[in-house]
C-alpha cells in the first residue's frame, strides 16, 4: 500500500527501533460506516439484553484508574439506563492478544462460544498489537525494499486474520450486530509532527474497514482521531503542538528522543487527557467514556440487538 511503502522509507530503522520500547509498554493501541439509525418501539423491545465483549487490552480495561471495567462496565451502565433494560455483560478482554489469539482462545474455549451464541450484540477491540508485533519483527531490517515488503505482507497477513476471526464469531453466532473498534496512535502528542506515524495507523484501520465490509452487520467504532489527539482538536492548537514537536525532536523519531518525551514524563503527567499517565498509552477513566460515548451512538444507530 502506498502510505505504508512512504512510511518505510520516512522513518525506516528509526520507527522501527522506537517500536522495540513501545513493545514493554504492550500496546499500540482507528473508519466508520453509518446506516439509517432505527428505533425500537418499547413493545418491540428485550427486557434483557446479552453483550459480550471479545479482544485485547482496551477490552480488558486496562488504563481504567476508576476501576468502572473500561467502556464495557460503561456501556453495560448506559444501556440501562438509556434503554431501560437489563444488561448482562461478559468481557472476554485479554491485554497484549493479537488477532489469531482473540480467535484461539473463542475455538479454545466452550463457555465463551455458549456466550457468543446467546449475544445480542457483540463488541471487539482487535488490531494494535498486531500492528506493534510487525514493526517490533523487523526491527534490525536495514535494506529499505526489504522493509517495504515485509509492511505490505505483514498487512495483507493481517486482513486474511481478521477475517478469519470474523468468520469464527460468525459460526457461532449469525446474526448479532458486530461493533468493531478501530486503533488509534498513542503517541501523537509528542510526535505530531511526524505524518508517518499517522499514516502507519490510518493504514491499518483501512485494512480493518475493508475486511470489516465483508462481514454482514458489522459496525465500525471509530476512535482513530478523538484518542490520538486527545484535546488538542482545532487546527490553531494541533499547529501549535506540531511547532513543539518539531522544536523538541527536530524532525526525527529515535529511541532517544521517545524516552525523553515520554518514558522520562513524571508518572502523574500525561499530555493527552484521554490517556493514562500510567503508561501513556491506554485510555484513562476520560479516554474509556469516550470510546463508550461513540459505542452507545453506533449501537443506537443499529439497534437490531434491542429487538426481541
Amino acid at each position: 500500500m502506498k502510505n505504508i511503502k512512504t512510511l518505510g522509507k520516512v522513518l525506516g530503522v528509526a520507527l522501527l527501533a522506537v517500536v522495540a520500547v513501545l513493545a514493554v509498554l504492550t500496546y499500540w493501541h482507528p473508519g466508520t460506516r453509518t446506516l439509517k439509525t432505527t428505533t425500537v418501539t418499547t413493545t418491540n423491545r428485550r427486557s434483557t439484553v446479552r453483550l459480550v465483549a471479545l479482544g485485547d487490552s482496551l477490552t480488558q480495561g486496562v488504563g481504567d484508574q476508576k476501576n468502572h471495567g473500561g467502556y464495557t462496565g460503561r456501556i453495560k451502565t448506559m444501556v440501562h439506563q438509556q434503554d431501560k433494560v437489563k444488561v448482562i455483560m461478559h468481557n472476554y478482554g485479554l491485554a497484549g492478544d493479537r488477532s489469531d489469539q482473540i480467535e484461539k482462545r473463542l475455538v479454545n474455549s466452550t463457555e465463551q462460544q455458549k456466550q457468543v451464541r446467546q449475544a445480542q450484540a457483540i463488541t471487539l477491540t482487535v488490531g494494535g498489537n498486531d500492528l506493534l508485533q510487525t514493526l517490533t519483527k523487523n526491527v534490525t531490517i536495514n535494506q529499505q525494499s526489504r522493509l517495504d515488503r515485509q509492511l505490505d505482507q505483514a498487512e495483507r497477513a493481517y486482513g486474511q486474520k481478521l477475517q478469519s476471526l470474523l468468520s469464527t464469531i460468525r459460526r457461532y453466532n449469525g446474526k448479532a450486530p458486530i461493533f468493531l473498534y478501530s486503533i488509534y496512535n498513542p503517541i501523537y502528542v509528542y510526535f505530531a509532527n511526524l505524518d508517518q506515524i499517522t499514516n502507519a495507523v490510518d493504514d491499518w484501520n483501512a485494512v480493518t474497514v475493508k475486511t470489516a465490509k465483508r462481514c454482514q452487520s458489522l459496525y465500525v467504532v471509530d476512535i482513530n482521531r478523538d484518542l490520538s489527539v486527545g484535546q488538542f482538536r482545532s487546527v490553531t492548537q494541533q499547529a501549535k503542538l506540531k511547532r513543539a514537536a518539531q522544536k523538541s525532536n527536530d524532525g526525527q523519531l529515535s529511541t532517544e528522543s521517545f524516552q525523553k518525551q515520554i518514558l522520562a514524563t513524571d508518572a502523574n503527567k500525561e499530555l493527552n487527557n484521554y490517556l493514562s499517565p500510567a503508561d501513556h498509552f491506554h485510555p484513562n477513566a476520560k479516554g474509556y467514556r469516550l470510546m463508550t460515548q461513540k459505542l452507545f451512538e453506533q449501537m443506537q444507530a443499529h439497534q437490531q440487538w434491542l429487538k426481541k
